[in-house]
């Protein structure tokens, strides 16, 4: 039903100069976006949480809680058929309880049915979230289309996005990102529609029903989309005068609370406040007394500088003209001539629109200071530039947002500005009140992206549309930015970037998934398997399990093995680096080194 509303909505008509050429651009976006996720999708090896999705969506608890048939203490010795015994509901439950604290289960359902039809791959667990992610590009421009009213616009949202790191980022991982991302802004859609009909005469419920049920997927998909349907209350309590709409919305809130509290009872998240609250103990102990030497990277104490700190970048890329600008701005004195730039690109531009006598000296002023700049920065010059345009982008969208135009609906604009704030106000609020920064991450905001890239569209019509000479300068500097979002997407695709990649050395291609294809060129019968399988340890109650030693290695490279052979496999504590394979004849071959390769 919502893919056929939301097919309707695409064929129907705008007035707008683009129209008759938006399918076929959109068509041309789409292919871009699929092309730029796709590239390098599998060249580097997956790390610790994709780890844990491709075992977790198969049924299988980490270090084997629940494969007690297979990794028995006394026996060794076991084969890949064995590893594959048919797993029932209750394992399912147990893996995302034990594995991934009770999180995604809609998440890992379909992602459970895509590999069961395409295979178990590193590619395949990372196209479905290629998928969704160039679904968000296309629903992006559909969202835009249908409230600001505008083709054109709408085409420059899905662009915008289809090059936007963080969506690239996050579509290269066997993770829910991708697919939260586009459940959120398919519930926003539905939420807006609900209320757009409720000043109508015709029937809202179908709207309600399908958000609903959409906030309800989305909450299943990740526990942190309770930070959009926060939004949506705060819209509705600020923005909705109709009786009937908050009392439809408080019901199809309740419906998707209703539903998660059910699976906290009685599904796999049974454990997940224990989970959570245990993580919250020892982050705070590593924030406390061993910020930079514990296991899960930086965690500082959420001190007013320390969470400021980790919040301003987290803003600053939401917003595309300032996207990455943080790492590469360095001098206090270079940050407050970037800023004075930027206010003389304010105030040649305001006076550019009176139409002012000294506007073409404020603009050869606005030049030559760009210039003088470059002399006196020494330092990542172009940075600078792309500050000073990003502070006038930002002049520029303040105005939209307090201004009165019939250009676009004022109250989707305050939705757009709503939804941009409040999931990472959330992370913020909750930093504070755990005591540490853990939590302070950019993909756990990322639910905001959708809504500042349409305003940063919105923006880049003001600019263009608008009759000034500064355009063209400030059009150059946004060409700069262009060039650091590119450099960025070069950092992702080589895996160099720590903000998006979590390290700033390349991984090789997936070490178990090599060993397990050249086990299968290999292996004849009588042969047998060697695994690694180091001493235990666990971080948390919820990973531990009854062996004294760890079987994931095992696991991960089972995930590999064809299911019509056999392959006989034995735990070996005693060399725990090397997968090797031992030839009937007593022969023995290195299959891969794992030392520095586990990710």
């Amino acid at each position: 039903m919502l893919a056929y509303l939301l097919n309707m909505t695409f064929y129907q008509r705008h007035s707008t100069s683009t129209g008759s050429y938006s399918p076929y651009l959109l068509f041309v976006l789409l292919l871009v976006a699929l092309g730029l996720r796709l590239y390098h999708l599998d060249a580097h090896g997956i790390f610790f949480d994709e780890k844990s999705t491709m075992v977790v969506s198969q049924g299988i608890v980490l270090d084997g809680a629940n494969q007690k048939d297979v990794f028995d203490k006394g026996k060794l010795v076991f084969t890949n058929e064995e590893f594959w015994h048919e797993k029932k509901i209750p394992d399912y439950y147990e893996a995302m309880t034990r594995s991934d604290i009770g999180n995604s289960p809609f998440y890992y359902f379909l992602l459970h049915h895509w590999m069961n039809l395409f295979g178990i791959s590193d590619f395949s667990a990372r196209m479905m979230s290629v998928l969704f992610s160039v679904l968000t590009v296309w629903l992006l421009f559909i969202f835009t289309r249908r409230f600001f009213y505008s083709d054109t616009l709408a085409l420059t949202a899905s662009a915008l996005a289809t090059i936007e790191p963080f969506f690239v980022a996050y579509s290269q991982q066997a993770r829910n990102y991708s697919l939260t991302f586009f459940l959120t802004l398919l519930a926003s859609y539905l939420f807006l529609r609900a209320l757009e009909t409720d000043n109508t005469s015709k029937p809202s419920l179908k709207w309600y029903v399908g958000y609903a049920i959409t906030a309800f997927l989305g909450l299943y998909s990740h526990f942190l989309v309770a930070s959009v349907l926060l939004a949506h209350g705060l819209y509705v309590l600020c923005c909705v005068r109709q009786l009937k709409s908050w009392i439809a919305f408080s019901f199809a809130g309740a419906f998707a609370v209703a539903g998660l509290a059910w699976w906290f009872i009685y599904g796999g998240g049974q454990n997940t406040l224990f989970s959570l609250n245990h993580q919250t103990k020892v982050y705070l102990e590593c924030a406390l007394n061993r910020p930079y030497t514990n296991p899960y990277g930086i965690i500082l104490p959420a001190t007013f500088g320390n969470v400021v700190k980790k919040s301003i970048p987290m803003f600053t890329d939401l917003w595309v003209f300032t996207s990455g600008l943080t790492e590469h701005l360095e001098g206090k004195k270079n940050l407050i001539l970037a800023t004075l730039i930027g206010i003389l690109l304010i105030i040649t531009y305001r006076f550019s629109h009176k139409k002012h006598p000294l506007t073409q000296w404020l603009v050869i002023a606005s030049v030559i200071a760009l210039g003088g700049g470059a002399l006196l920065y020494k330092l990542n010059t172009l940075s600078f530039w792309a500050l000073s345009a990003a502070l006038f982008m930002t002049y520029l969208a303040i105005q939209v947002i307090f201004s009165s135009t019939k250009a676009f609906p004022k109250n989707h604009v305050w939705f757009l500005v709503i939804i941009g704030i409040i999931p990472t106000a959330f992370l913020i609020l909750n930093a504070v009140r755990s005591g540490h920064t853990y939590g302070l991450m950019q993909r756990y905001s990322g639910f905001s992206f959708p809504y500042v890239t349409i305003l940063a569209s919105i923006v880049l019509w003001q600019l263009w549309e608008s009759k000034t000479t500064i355009k063209w300068v400030v059009s150059v500097l946004l060409g700069v930015q262009l060039y650091f979002i590119m450099q960025t997407l070069q950092t992702i695709y080589a895996d160099r970037s720590i903000k998006y990649n979590y390290r700033n050395t390349p991984r090789d291609p997936n070490p178990h998934y090599t060993a397990a294809k050249q086990a299968k060129g290999l292996y004849q019968k009588g042969d047998t398997v060697f695994l690694p399988a180091p001493m235990a340890h666990f971080d948390t109650p919820m990973d531990r399990t009854y062996l004294p030693y760890s079987v994931v290695d095992a696991q991960y490279f089972n995930l590999y093995l064809p299911k019509d052979r056999i392959f006989v496999q034995k735990l070996d504590t005693v060399n725990v680096n090397k997968i090797r394979l031992k030839k009937a004849d007593g022969q023995l071959i290195d299959l891969i080194d794992l030392k520095g390769k586990r990710y």
